[in-house]
């Protein structure tokens, strides 16, 4: 076996566990060879405050932690001090740097559509942004934003984007296609007329996290741009600001497909008449999260004379149904992602046999406590239940950690990502809400609680490990379950290939457990469950108790300003709107034409009387009078 790859797996029915301290007396089917430098992993290396964190406080949470800080500093190396040094001189570099260089040249992708798509332009030779022609303020941000050399896919798709061409990009997330359509768009808006302000590009996004994530991005690059603007339309922030904000009408609008419907329907003075430019980034989650005839909407209200970049992971039937609607002869620039980790990401798995399943909290308590409190970590956690209950087990463990999940606010989200980026706390757990989409600079180690279904979201929670061409760790609590086996051994193949096919380290290793010291944690644990349960049931109370102040809030504001409140246009939804047709739909069905068109005219607003008609009920009445009426008007005119 090669020095290179440690790691194998031999039949998935039969599996070790890793308990016994004999690294080497393991069963071939789990088993880690004791190669020289890979042989064992030594265990001794390595915002405003919300309700939760008050409540813990309270209950002296993070004294532990405090004294573990210590105990690190007090046993950190030389080696980790020269380290930190070198981390710190490093420049922190975005999304365009180095990550994809391995990555396999761009392809054009056959399609039975002969004549729908354009030429390929594919860029074979890497070009520097300073050979691009792009204007001196784009380059200072560009150089603001510390990226390099161009990724292939901004290689390609920045010359094309340039010409104006419609574009239809393959690139997974981290592979830099964010500034791959923003510089182009960027370029294009150095050039507009200044004293007539529009909305000229429009930017949709699956995700809040992503568009703001965007917005950052298009921010930094357009900073020397005199007078660029964006806006943000996601939900879950204040609609009236989003509405004051896009009344100014900005340059550049990055949004979620269904707040984008929303204010074209119901904000004044907002319109996308004059959009030059339509990006749909990662069409293919838009799809998959159900954003069809949102997207299908937008389409129509969007002007046709416009340039289309669609960008998409995968392409779908769904996606090739797409791009014949929304683009005109694109050029298909395909990157096929390398279905691998990164090759500075070491990989570690961690047995867990069904005697050991209650342990998992002790283990990533044990696991934290390793790691320390100055390196990022994301735990990833299938449920978004459980993830708050950890954060508050780590809590009352003494280790500072944030939560990320869709059941909390757009604002929690976001000064928990404010918290998490500026390490006032070095843990996040979440869902898979942040398994892609999200560049978080700098995390140095993923632990996945559960592994994933698929091999593919797997890649995804890892990604956000050594990105950029830096170095991270990976490690994962696996189960007995199938498809927990199914994802490491994937795992291990994908390594192996990558190992044969390129000059790219992979590796991949087994961690060994201190399970004394994990019966310890298990039995400290056991103690905080009452008071774990006393604390989630306080923070429940505080929620409920936050939500009837809102409610009073909104009360108080009915009766004090219902005039100006009941004088607003009502606001129409796509969604309801929608729902309501399909139901119109359904009630046709068996019905004769006149009947359709009844339904279709729907009830009048108002019946007139025998006193608006100023006649008899006789028949032929209203006709005598207006006859009546022709006759004095000619005798008068006589």
């Amino acid at each position: 076996m090669s020095s290179d790859f440690v790691f194998t797996i031999a039949d998935t029915d039969k599996v070790t566990d890793l308990d016994n301290d004999k690294g080497g007396e393991m069963n071939p089917d789990f088993q880690f060879e004791a190669d020289s430098d890979f042989a064992e992993i030594d265990e001794d290396s390595e915002g405003d405050e919300d309700e939760l964190d008050e409540i813990l406080k309270r209950r002296n949470a993070t004294v532990d932690g405090e004294e573990d800080e210590e105990k690190d500093e007090e046993e950190s190396s030389e080696e980790e001090n020269d380290e930190e040094k070198k981390e710190k001189e490093e420049e922190e570099e975005g999304e365009s740097d180095k990550e994809e260089e391995d990555a396999e040249p761009l392809d054009t992708v056959e399609n039975d559509r002969t004549g729908f798509f354009a030429d390929d332009e594919v860029a074979t030779t890497v070009v520097p942004f300073q050979q691009m022609n792009l204007s001196r303020p784009l380059l200072k941000g560009i150089t603001e934003a510390k990226y390099v050399n161009p990724t292939p896919i901004q290689n390609a798709v920045i010359p094309v984007g340039l010409l104006g061409k419609d574009i239809v990009a393959g690139a997974v997330t981290g592979s830099g296609k964010t500034a791959a359509y923003l510089i182009p768009i960027l370029e294009r808006l150095v050039y507009r007329p200044l004293k007539t302000p529009a909305t000229r590009v429009v930017i949709l996004a699956p995700t809040r996290e992503l568009a703001v994530q965007v917005h950052e991005v298009g921010t930094l690059l357009g900073k020397f741009i005199g007078g660029l603007r964006f806006g943000l339309a996601v939900g879950g922030l204040n609609l009236r600001v989003q509405e004051q904000e896009l009344r100014s009408k900005p340059d550049i609008v990055v949004a979620t497909p269904g707040r984008f419907i929303d204010h074209v329907r119901n904000s004044p003075s907002f319109s996308c008449d004059q959009v030059e430019v339509l990006v749909l980034d990662e069409a293919d989650r838009m799809l998959e999260e159900g954003f069809e005839a949102e997207l299908t909407e937008i389409l129509k209200l969007i002007p046709m004379k416009r340039q289309t970049m669609l960008f998409s992971a995968t392409m779908n039937s769904n996606i090739q149904d797409l791009v014949k609607l929304s683009l005109k002869k694109p050029v298909r620039l395909m990157m096929d992602p390398p279905k691998q980790a990164a090759s500075g990401l070491k990989q570690e798995f961690i047995r867990i046999r069904k005697q050991h399943e209650k342990s998992r909290p002790a283990i990533l308590v044990q696991l934290l406590k390793k790691i320390g409190p100055k390196r990022r970590t994301i735990v990833f956690v299938a449920q978004k239940v459980k993830v708050h209950r950890l954060r508050v087990l780590l809590g009352l463990m003494g280790i500072k950690a944030g939560e990320l999940h869709g059941a909390l606010t757009q604002e929690q989200r976001m000064s928990n990502m404010r918290r998490f980026k500026s390490m006032d706390v070095s843990v996040l757990v979440c869902t898979d809400l942040a398994a892609r989409g999200l560049d978080i600079a700098n995390v140095e180690c993923v632990i996945n609680y559960e592994l994933p279904l698929t091999f593919e979201t797997y890649l995804h929670r890892i990604g956000r490990s050594a990105r950029a061409g830096r170095t991270g760790t990976a490690i994962s609590l696996v189960g007995e379950g199938t498809n927990e086996r199914q994802v490491v051994k994937s795992a291990v193949q994908s390594a192996k290939q990558s190992t044969n096919d390129t000059s790219a380290k992979q590796t991949i290793l087994g961690r060994k457990i201190d399970w004394d010291d994990v019966k310890k944690l298990d039995d400290i644990i056991s103690q905080k469950q009452p008071e774990i349960d006393e604390v989630m049931e306080e923070v429940k109370a505080a929620k409920e108790m936050h939500n009837a102040e809102k409610e009073l809030l909104r009360a108080e504001n009915l009766v004090n300003h219902r005039q100006e409140i009941m004088s607003r246009p009502k606001r129409t939804w796509f969604e309801a709107d929608r729902k309501e047709k399909k139901e119109k739909e359904k009630e046709k069905k068996g019905l004769s034409n006149t009947q359709k068109k009844k339904m279709d005219k729907g009830p009048w607003a108002y019946k007139k009387t025998k006193v608006d008609r100023k006649t008899t009920t006789k028949r032929g009445g209203n006709r005598m009078l207006m006859k009546s009426g022709a006759r004095k008007a000619r005798k008068i005119n006589q």
